[in-house]
């Protein structure tokens, strides 16, 4: 058979392009375009489905377990920022306070806070895109709900997230406003901001951005921007008035400004704070860039003026950045506002190239939904798959410790057990015993600091003086220091007071280590001559 063909017929290769071509215009059509959007959909509630399923059973851990204590120490009667050591904005107390009055203070009721969490921030998403670009929020919310996934328990409910659901809710209601020229609507606004701002005070720099941004659009728009910025700056004051409400009320507004003016600088300085290389490195997730560089193609391709709702996605991405580095631990949840608001401005460019008459931006937005739904959200599910079970790790020092503190008189220990340990779980142990402890200390972060300092010192004394009048029975000594980047126990020894103290009235019972990677390890003393030891060394420890 003969492949030449006759002059006026289409050769093999003239016929495949053409189909090609067809096949491909077919994919880009409007219909097509429509079943993509919505099979992204139905690929984003498997995921968050997947995301319930695999982190169900994730226990209180890290730093939610201190929230959690804190707030069973509030119902006890102890004060924070004076019988309280925590060192938290006032706001974080509020907001765990009401998750735990309203879904429950257990294991589960956490993991229910979380998806209500993630469910408000799908829907805040989809409002700022809008009717035309609702896709942009189930592309950001589908990115950030994969890659926190992939983080584990340990970051879950961070107030970094709490404090990114506010606040992107308070832009959802900010589009809201401005759409709609509702001024009244800024009173929520202002008030989504203003606890925002009480878990951090960086998210001060969303507020006051948006704030000016509302009064440029009104005076753009011709009209008054005097009612819009009243009932905004009102929703903040609301939020400021209900926090010292608090402060009075539990006699903590001396205690709080010594924690701003001494704490938090040398929590700030410590020698834990990550360099300049550290911080970039960190910065941008790298499952985000192919997503980036296609969003910019787009956006050079749609040529689409820079409205206003453009300029407040760059804002948020902007104090996101800001927010990060001057946070500078480098830590993965300090880089949600930034993650969250540039995947949102990545989806809004994609998804206004699919609405493009033209073939160039309607090509790149379908190749910008498959990128993420096939190749990055399945990177990220192999790491959360890989790490599932490792996800009761952070709890087995807590649950030993439980095992131990039971056998040595579990409820008869109100008020006689001492922690000395970060974040690893001795706290977690005595909230999920509801056990008061001997003090308030919520962690030993600053209390052996071999650099010393002011607020070292205050709080060294703040501890010996309460042992002197009242000592622990239990001393639960954890490995974990901060300041040195390696556990070990003998960070006791960069406090030789109380090292001493420890050696000499106190007998060493029991050392329990542990396999999982992120576990540490702890060791007990029991006070010489209390009714523990005499107990312990009736039916010692095993």
């Amino acid at each position: 058979m003969s492949l030449h063909h006759s002059p006026g017929q289409p050769g093999l290769n003239e016929v495949d392009n053409n189909t090609a071509e067809e096949l491909l215009t077919a994919a880009l059509s409007d219909q097509s375009i429509s079943r993509l959007r919505w099979l992204c959909c139905v690929a984003f509630l498997a995921l968050f489905g997947y995301y319930i399923a695999v982190s169900l059973r994730w226990p209180i851990v890290w730093d939610a377990q201190v929230m959690h204590y804190v707030r069973f120490l509030l119902t006890r009667g102890l004060q924070p920022y004076s019988d309280i050591t925590d060192m938290n904005m006032p706001g974080t107390y509020l907001t765990e306070g009401w998750a735990m009055a309203v879904f429950g203070w257990g294991d589960l009721a956490w993991r229910i806070y979380e998806f209500f969490l993630l469910a408000v921030l799908t829907a805040s998403c989809m409002i700022i895109g809008g009717r035309r670009r609702w896709f942009a929020g189930i592309f950001a919310s589908a990115f950030f709900l994969a890659m926190h996934a992939s983080e584990g328990p340990l970051f879950a409910v961070e107030r970094d997230e709490v404090m990114l659901v506010l606040l992107i809710a308070s832009v959802a209601v900010f589009f809201v406003a401005m759409r709609r020229n509702r001024a009244w609507l800024m009173l929520p606004f202002g008030l989504l901001n203003g606890l925002a701002i009480s878990l951090k005070p960086t998210s001060l720099l969303l507020d006051v951005a948006l704030l000016i941004m509302a009064y440029v659009i009104m005076r753009r728009r011709k009209q008054s921007a005097v009612d819009f910025l009243l009932f905004g700056l009102l929703g903040n004051l609301a939020i400021g008035t209900l926090l010292l409400n608090f402060l009075e009320r539990h006699h903590a507004v001396a205690g709080f400004l010594f924690i701003l003016r001494t704490v938090l600088p040398a929590y700030g300085h410590s020698s834990n704070a990550a360099g300049a290389p550290h911080l970039f490195r960190h910065f941008m997730p790298p499952a985000l860039l192919p997503l980036l560089a296609l969003a910019l193609l787009a956006a050079a391709l749609n040529r689409a003026p820079a409205d206003w709702e453009r300029f407040v996605l760059w804002i948020g991405v902007l104090a996101g950045a800001i927010s990060y580095f001057l946070q500078g631990k480098g830590a993965p949840y300090h880089r949600y506002m930034f993650v969250l608001f540039l995947a949102l401005w990545i989806g809004w460019e994609l998804a206004e190239a699919m609405h493009s008459a033209a073939f160039a931006p309607r090509l790149v937005g379908v190749l910008g939904s498959l990128v993420l739904f096939l190749l990055v959200v399945p990177y990220y599910v192999v790491i959360v798959h890989r790490d599932a079970p490792k996800g009761r790790d952070p709890l087995q020092l807590a649950l030993a410790l439980d095992r131990d503190l039971t056998q040595l008189g579990g409820d008869k220990l109100q008020r006689q057990v001492e922690c000395l340990d970060l974040v690893n779980g001795c706290l977690n142990a005595l909230y999920r015993m509801r056990l008061v402890g001997n003090t308030g200390m919520t962690g030993d972060l600053l209390l052996f600091d071999p650099n010393g300092g002011p607020a070292t010192d205050y709080y060294r004394n703040w501890l010996q003086t309460r042992q002197n009048a009242d000592p622990a029975n239990v001393v639960v000594l954890g490995d974990e220091w901060y300041q040195n980047g390696q556990p070990s126990f003998s960070k006791i020894d960069t406090w030789p007071e109380f090292a001493s103290f420890l050696h000499t009235d106190y007998v060493p019972v029991v050392e329990r280590h542990f396999e999982a990677g992120n576990t540490h390890a702890y060791r007990i003393y029991l006070r010489k001559g209390s009714a523990v030891l005499a107990s312990e060394q009736a039916n010692p420890l095993q």
